[in-house]
């Protein structure tokens, strides 16, 4: 017991420090490994997935940010060494309609390696980001169920220094129809290293399925154009949902155009491409598969 009321305090401290103490316990609900809350609001969703690891931090960057956030001990997704320390950010629910018109809650935690000692977050290359989501709906006595959520290797890993890569509100934004009757976040994400720069599109369906799965569809850019290099390359591909469909999700054409880089005789050179695929989603092999 008085564990509970250390790990409210610290969850209360995070939030408002004049805050008035709550019986988070009551607000969570666990049936036939079902995880029902009574609200999506800060403290009851760290009590529910991070409670055994919550400890008390302070990291001034995140204070002068206004996040809300909470520190943990034994950092799972992020750590580098054994019992690392890391920092839980939250990013708040909001709601979008299904293709049912159902409403529908999304949100999202990220994990930052942090050192305790100096109270900073910890950017390197090797110590990304960690970003898992969860979905509820609403049931009919008012409390949020959870239906959907990255799990593991599902989470959504990012190089960046950035404390919160996937806010809630811009991936609401890039919700779509992917599916004849799903919605999903598609996103095209860029990485860059060293001068050369790709660009990959992804697919997350939000089918409602216990683990949410991130397919990668291919890459539909890339350039060398910041390597000093005097053979520059630069493909664009532009991409599109067909009206065709495999295993519930929408097949995808992709146009590539501009130059690319191949090799004759081991011997580089830059070359115009028109070229245009076309992938399929197979759900026994679990990925989006080129067809074309």
């Amino acid at each position: 017991m008085i564990n509970k009321i250390l790990l409210v305090l610290i969850l209360i401290s995070a939030v408002s420090p004049s805050g008035i103490a709550q019986t988070i316990s009551t607000q969570i609900e666990k049936k036939n490994n079902v995880i029902v809350l009574k609200d999506l609001d800060f403290k009851t969703v760290m009590m529910a997935f991070y409670q055994k690891d919550i400890q008390y931090v302070k990291i001034p960057e995140l204070e002068h940010e206004k996040v809300q956030y909470v520190g943990i001990k034994n950092a799972s997704e992020v750590g580098i060494d054994e019992n690392d320390d890391a920092v839980i950010v939250f990013s708040p629910a909001k709601t979008f309609q299904n293709v049912q018109n159902e409403a529908r809650y999304l949100i999202s935690t990220t994990e930052i390696l942090i050192d305790k000692e100096d109270a900073r977050l910890k950017f390197c290359g090797a110590c990304a980001t960690f970003t898992q989501f969860y979905l509820f709906r609403k049931n009919d006595n008012g409390k949020f169920e959870l239906i959907s959520r990255s799990l593991d290797e599902n989470g959504w890993f990012k190089g960046d220094f950035n404390f919160q890569p996937y806010p809630v509100e811009d991936i609401i934004k890039n919700i779509r129809k992917v599916g004849p009757e799903i919605k999903g976040y598609v996103e095209e994400q860029e990485y860059g290293r060293q001068g050369y720069s790709h660009t990959k599109l992804f697919i997350t369906p939000f089918d409602e399925n216990p683990k949410m799965n991130k397919f990668e569809v291919a890459e539909i850019g890339n350039d060398n154009e910041v390597t000093g290099s005097d053979k520059i390359y630069n493909t664009q591909g532009d991409y599109r949902f067909l009206d065709t469909e495999h295993d519930g999700l929408y097949d995808i054409e992709i146009r590539y155009s501009g130059t690319q880089q191949i090799y004759q005789d081991d011997i580089a050179k830059i070359v115009p491409i028109h070229a245009t695929h076309v992938y399929h989603y197979n759900e026994a092999q679990q990925k989006y598969i080129r067809v074309k």
